[in-house]
């Protein structure tokens, strides 16, 4: 190849680098995290379920999977007040606007179970609790 050439070819290869590196650089807004693509995060302390409300959607699995007598913690980031609810366990929490809150339960009765927004009556996952 001639000097000319290989220059040029130099100069392509470094301008699809940068152009690659800059696709990966994010601005001064942190992004945010994306929801679970699978089940729970299984954690030393048990299953984390984890899910987000935004503008009225909610973003994460719409069915959640963990063992019978594990320890669940549920984790919802909302943003919108309302009263984070677990059926057939009868565990309710608040949550605030633009907050997170958690609940924490023993999957301990097998089924299936709505975990909703108790005010708006939105469903926000089920819960499947397998013996």
């Amino acid at each position: 190849m001639t000097a000319v050439r290989c220059r040029g070819v130099w100069s392509l290869l470094v301008a699809v680098m940068l152009a690659l590196s800059a696709c990966g650089a994010g601005g001064d807004e942190p992004a945010d995290p994306a929801p679970s693509p699978g089940g729970p995060t299984t954690t030393a302390a048990g299953a984390v379920v984890a899910v987000t409300v935004r503008g009225g959607q909610v973003l994460g699995p719409s069915r959640q999977r963990v063992e019978r007598n594990e320890r669940v913690t549920v984790r919802v980031t909302s943003d919108v007040a309302d009263e984070i609810h677990v059926h057939g366990y009868n565990q309710t929490v608040p949550v605030a606007a633009g907050a997170t809150a958690e609940l924490s339960l023993v999957a301990s009765i097998p089924g299936v179970f709505e975990v909703e927004f108790e005010r708006s009556g939105k469903l926000l996952f089920t819960l499947e609790v397998r013996s």
